[in-house]
C-alpha cells in the first residue's frame, strides 16, 4: 500500500474536495458501503454519491504501525456519525478497519446494507473477527462486535466454508472461545448471518498476489510506459502457435 503524500492533511484533502452541499439521503447513524478515493496524512475520503465525499479518520483504518489497511479503489462499511449542515462535511467511522471482501460482496443477491436480526446493518463482504460460540456438525457458530451496536452479533460458518478437510473434527480445530475471523457473505431474509472463512482466505491470497504482482519491475514499467514495456498484443493462436516451433 502507498503512504499518502505528507502534504495532505485532513484539512487540504477536505477543502479540495468538491463542494455541492451534503447528500440529503444520508443521515446520521447510516451504515454505507463506500469506495475509497483518496488518503491522506489523517483522513481517508470516500465516494458518497458521486457528487461529493465523506471524511474517516486515517487512525481507524490503519494497522498498529500506522500502516493504512486500504487503498484507493477499496470498499469499506461505515456508519455516518455526524454531517455539518454548515459546510457539507460528513463524517463516518468504519465498522471493521478492514476493507469490504470484493468476492463476497459480488456474490450478494442484494446491494448495500442489511439488517441482522437484531436490527444492526450489516454489509455483504464485511471482514468480522469474533469468538466461537458453539460449534455443530453442520458449522461453527460465532460471536463478533460491529461498531455502533449494543450487543454482539452471531453468525454461522458453514462446515463447507470453513476450509477443514471432510470429516474434520470441527471442535477440536475450532474449540469454544477461540479466535476466528471470516467475511460475511449473505444476510437471509430472517437476518441470520453467514460467514466463509474460505472466502476471506482466497479475498487475502488474492490481494497478496496483486500487490506483489504490482511491484514487479516489469509490471512497473508497464504502467508507467516506461522501458521494457511491451505495447504489443498477444497475437492470433496460430503466431503462439508459430512461436512455440
Amino acid at each position: 500500500m502507498m503512504n499518502a503524500p505528507k502534504d495532505e492533511s485532513f484539512a487540504s484533502m477536505f477543502e479540495s474536495a468538491p463542494k455541492v452541499g451534503f447528500a440529503r439521503r444520508v443521515r446520521t447513524g447510516d451504515v454505507l458501503d463506500l469506495e475509497v478515493v483518496r488518503i491522506g496524512t489523517d483522513a481517508v475520503l470516500v465516494a458518497l454519491d458521486g457528487k461529493q465525499e465523506g471524511v474517516i479518520p486515517l487512525s481507524e483504518l490503519s494497522k498498529e504501525d500506522g500502516t493504512p489497511t486500504v487503498r484507493v479503489g477499496s470498499r469499506v462499511a461505515a456508519r455516518v456519525v455526524n454531517i455539518d449542515r454548515t459546510t457539507g462535511e460528513v463524517r463516518l467511522t468504519p465498522l471493521s478497519s478492514d476493507p469490504v471482501v470484493q468476492a463476497a460482496a459480488d456474490a450478494a443477491p442484494a446491494a448495500g446494507p442489511q439488517a441482522t436480526s437484531r436490527g444492526t446493518p450489516i454489509v455483504v463482504g464485511m471482514r468480522v473477527k469474533g469468538k466461537v460460540a458453539g460449534v455443530e456438525r453442520y458449522g461453527v457458530f460465532v460471536e463478533f462486535a460491529l461498531a455502533g451496536a449494543q450487543r454482539p452479533e452471531r453468525g454461522l460458518v458453514p462446515t463447507a466454508e470453513l476450509g477443514k478437510p471432510r470429516g474434520a473434527d470441527l471442535r477440536k480445530a475450532f474449540p469454544v472461545g477461540s479466535d476466528i475471523e471470516a467475511a460475511v457473505i449473505a444476510v437471509d431474509e430472517k437476518g441470520r448471518v453467514r460467514l466463509s472463512v474460505i472466502a476471506l482466505t482466497a479475498a487475502e491470497e488474492r490481494s497478496a498476489f496483486e500487490s506483489y504482482n504490482a511491484s514487479k519491475p516489469e509490471n512497473t514499467e508497464k504502467a508507467q510506459g516506461g522501458k521494457g514495456a511491451r505495447r504489443e498484443g498477444f497475437g492470433t493462436l496460430a503466431d503462439l502457435l508459430n512461436k512455440k516451433k
